[in-house]
Order: C-alpha cells, then sequence, then structure tokens
C-alpha cells in the first residue's frame, strides 16, 4: 500500500490544482475586477473571496433614479451586495 502512496498524492494534487484553475477561469470570465470581489467589505480581497467570486454574478439595475450594479448568488439569484454610484 505504501508504494501506491506517492502516486496518490501526486494524483490529488493535479486533481486540485485542475478545480482551482477551473474555477480561476470562472472568475476572470465574471466581469468584475479584484477590489469588487472584497465580499466582507473589510477593504482586502482574500482569495477564499476571489474562490467565491466563481459563483456570484453581476447585472446593472436601477433603484428609483440611481443606477447600481448587484451582485446576486447564482444559486438562488439573491442579492450579496448592492453597490450604488454617488451623487
Amino acid at each position: 500500500m505504501l508504494r501506491f502512496a506517492p502516486s496518490l498524492i501526486i494524483a490529488i494534487l493535479a486533481v486540485s490544482a485542475g478545480y482551482l484553475g477551473w474555477r480561476g477561469v470562472l472568475v476572470l470570465n465574471q466581469g468584475y475586477n479584484w477590489a469588487e470581489m472584497d465580499w466582507d467589505g473589510d477593504g482586502s480581497t482574500s482569495l477564499l473571496e476571489v474562490l467565491e467570486a466563481s459563483d456570484i454574478g453581476a447585472r446593472d439595475v436601477s433603484l428609483g433614479t440611481r443606477e447600481c450594479r448587484e451582485y446576486f448568488a447564482y444559486k438562488n439569484g439573491q442579492p450579496v451586495r448592492v453597490d450604488c454610484e454617488v451623487d
């Protein structure tokens, strides 16, 4: 069993790297920048927040007379955050 351990570790690392790479491609296709991915609003974007971005879409919305950008969860369409321009 121990002689298969290095192969198993390499396989696990390869699958993990592939998964993270796939999530990275999804993030790049979202159409918003690094600063917009600060989902908890603490002023910095962590790696976890970047990975979460692959599950969050963005759309432009109007709230009264204000133009805003709404970020929503793909799983249920619920808003995660709404950013409006300040007049």
